[in-house]
């Protein structure tokens, strides 16, 4: 594509919001959303934007982040143990300083692109190009394209010709939500699932005083969801993201309305949250946390599915996403695994080989046992 130009910025209010929507349109997890990421004080993480530009009309906006990637993410077992050994005489083994296209947080990985562009694969390469340089600016050998979607053609066609390789991510779990009541949602689980999910509310509700709150914004009860979020990270097998109790007052002030605090008292004493978000007919269960002694003994994880839906369809909400973990409980309950795919290149030709070859090897279902008892759900 000729003239041409780029920008790299590195907070999204330097980004005009007139460009912004120019490109992206009107998106779940936008403009306001990366605004409460960057200004959340994530210490692991490092924002930028690249734009380019045709004269002075924005084409395209990539987001961004820089972070130390453990390349050990996805493995368990005698691997992780022999792993773990390596690292107490080589702290940094297996960690390459990473350039990622796409966020920490965000559901899956987007591109914004002008729809008016016709040669959208020149610009993706204008794109790598940029990104190339700029990687090496920063002293980050690996670069990865996050998450996509596995409907976007546009990127192995560009990103195949400059080295990247395709691999599976985790995938993402939705539930749709074609039902008019929630008992008809109940229906359509299986038999099993469904006896036992009956049972759990009913113990649940005739044993305790369960409450549940809705509110915008949590500002005053930051501590305590901060420590519940923290319980359910430390809790989870895999850890990237590691959330700031700045990032939860910015999502209630930015993402105003979309935000909703989902609050679970027990008897009286917060047992566990949900931040979610609700765009039109998309509702996203974003961050969960839980006090276990509570949790464990009145079924909340089920209380707040099950309260959840019934919201959703209540308010004619027809996809429920709820991300990336816990995928056995959310494929009995009615969830569908949607592939999400990264595409991966070392610096070096040699090294970059090497994971070329490892990946085949290294894929989320060959370490993670919950992905697999999904698949057969």
């Amino acid at each position: 594509m000729k003239n041409i130009t780029h920008k790299v910025v590195n907070s999204v209010t330097d980004i005009g919001k007139d460009d912004w929507d120019s490109v992206f349109g009107d998106i779940p997890e936008g403009y306001q959303f990366y605004k409460a990421i960057e200004e959340s004080g994530l210490e692991d993480f490092t924002f930028y934007y690249i734009s380019l530009y045709q004269e002075d009309t924005c084409l395209l906006i990539a987001p961004l982040f820089i972070a130390d990637f453990n390349l050990d993410i996805a493995v368990s077992g005698v691997m992780e143990k022999i792993i773990r050994l390596i690292r107490r005489f080589s702290p940094g083994f297996l960690v390459l300083k990473t350039l990622f296209c796409g966020s920490p947080f965000r559901e899956h990985g987007i591109l914004g692109i002008r729809k008016a562009v016709e040669d959208k694969e020149g610009l993706i390469n204008e794109l790598i190009k940029v990104v190339d340089k700029f990687s090496a600016v920063k002293g980050a050998s690996f670069i990865i394209f996050k998450d996509f979607l596995g409907g976007e053609p546009l990127l192995p066609a560009s990103l195949g010709t400059r080295g990247f390789f395709k691999v599976k991510s985790f995938p993402s779990a939705v539930t749709e939500l074609n039902f008019n009541s929630f008992d008809e949602y109940l229906s359509s689980l299986g038999h099993s699932t469904r006896k036992s999910l009956r049972r759990k509310l009913k113990k649940a509700y005739s044993q305790a005083d369960i409450m549940v709150k809705i509110v915008d914004r949590a500002d005053d009860l930051i501590d305590d969801l901060h420590r519940l979020y923290v319980n359910t990270y430390h809790n989870g097998a895999t850890k990237f993201e590691k959330l700031t109790k700045e990032f939860f007052i910015n999502a209630g002030r930015d993402l105003y309305p979309h935000a909703k605090f989902f609050l679970y008292y027990v008897n009286g004493k917060l047992g566990a949250f949900n931040l979610c978000f609700v765009y039109k007919d998309l509702f996203i269960d974003k961050f969960i946390g839980f006090d276990y002694d509570i949790s464990n003994q009145y079924s909340l994880y089920f209380v707040s599915w099950c309260f959840n839906i019934e919201w959703c369809i209540k308010n004619s909400i027809r996809s429920y996403q709820s991300g990336q973990t816990d995928y056995c409980p959310k494929a009995r309950l009615g969830g569908k695994l949607i592939p999400l795919y990264a595409y991966l290149k070392h610096k070096n030709p040699v090294v970059n080989s090497l994971f070329k070859l490892l990946a085949v090897f290294l894929r989320p279902e060959n370490f993670d046992q919950d992905i697999r008892d999904a698949e057969h759900v």
